[in-house]
C-alpha cells in the first residue's frame, strides 16, 4: 500500500514537469516562426492564426462555411481559378498590407455560391479548399464513406476507424463500447494481489473510482 502511495506521488510530481516541457517543444513551429516572418505580428495578423485571406474560413450563401488553406503558390493559383478572379486584378498574395482587401474579395466571392456549389467547383482540384461539414456530415462525405474512415461500436457510437488500414494486413477495430472510467478498476488490482477489503478500504478514502454497475467487487 505504501509503494502505492509513493507512485501515485511520483507521477503526480513528474507528470506535470513532462507536460509542460512536452508543450513548450511542440511550440517550436511557433517560436522559429518568428524569426522568418510567419508569426511575428499581432494576433490574427499572421499566416497561419487567420491572418491570411488565403489560409481561413468563409461562409457561403447558404450560411455554410467553406476552408481554405492555399498557401503555396501553386495552390493559390488553383484558388484563384476556382473564384473565377484575374491573379493580375488582385493585390499580391503576400502583401501584408493588402490581406484586408484580398479577405474583403474573398469574402463576397464565396458568399456568392452555396457551400455545395464551391464544393463542385473545387473538388478534384488542388487550390486546397474544402467545405466545413459538421460531425453528422462527416462520415457521409463520399471520400470517407469509401475509404471507411468511421465505424460505430455495438453501442451504435460513432467515432474514426484507426488508421493507417495496410492492404496485406488490416487491422481490425474493436467494435465493443468504450469503458467508463472505473470499470475495470476492481478486476485489475484483484489482478495485482489486492483483496476485496483493500479495494474498498481504498474506494473509502477516494484513492480509486469504481462504476457500481459494470465493476464487481
Amino acid at each position: 500500500m505504501l509503494i502505492m502511495w509513493y507512485v501515485c506521488l511520483a507521477d503526480v510530481l513528474i507528470n506535470p514537469v513532462k507536460r509542460i516541457c512536452s508543450s513548450a517543444y511542440m511550440g517550436s513551429f511557433l517560436w522559429k516562426s518568428r524569426s522568418i516572418g510567419l508569426w511575428n505580428r499581432s494576433r490574427g495578423e499572421n499566416m497561419l492564426d487567420s491572418g491570411a485571406p488565403f489560409y481561413d474560413t468563409y461562409q457561403t450563401s447558404d450560411g455554410q462555411f467553406m476552408a481554405v488553406g492555399a498557401i503555396e503558390p501553386q495552390f493559390y493559383k488553383q484558388l484563384l481559378k476556382g473564384l473565377e478572379l484575374d491573379a493580375g486584378e488582385l493585390p499580391s498574395q503576400m502583401s501584408f498590407d493588402d490581406w484586408p482587401e484580398l479577405r474583403r474579395i474573398f469574402t463576397e466571392r464565396f458568399a456568392s455560391k452555396s457551400q455545395a456549389e464551391w464544393s463542385e467547383i473545387f473538388d478534384g482540384t488542388d487550390a486546397c479548399v474544402t467545405p466545413v461539414l459538421s460531425f453528422d456530415q462527416v462520415s457521409s462525405h463520399p471520400h470517407n464513406r469509401e475509404r471507411g474512415s468511421f465505424m460505430k461500436d455495438s453501442s451504435g457510437e460513432e467515432s474514426p476507424r484507426p488508421a493507417p488500414v495496410l492492404s496485406r494486413t488490416p487491422a481490425e477495430p474493436c467494435l465493443t463500447s468504450d469503458p467508463v472510467t472505473g470499470e475495470h478498476t476492481a478486476e485489475v488490482l484483484q489482478e495485482y494481489g489486492f483483496t476485496s477489503p483493500q479495494i474498498n478500504q481504498m474506494l473509502s478514502a477516494g484513492v480509486i473510482e469504481c462504476n457500481a454497475v459494470k465493476a464487481k467487487l
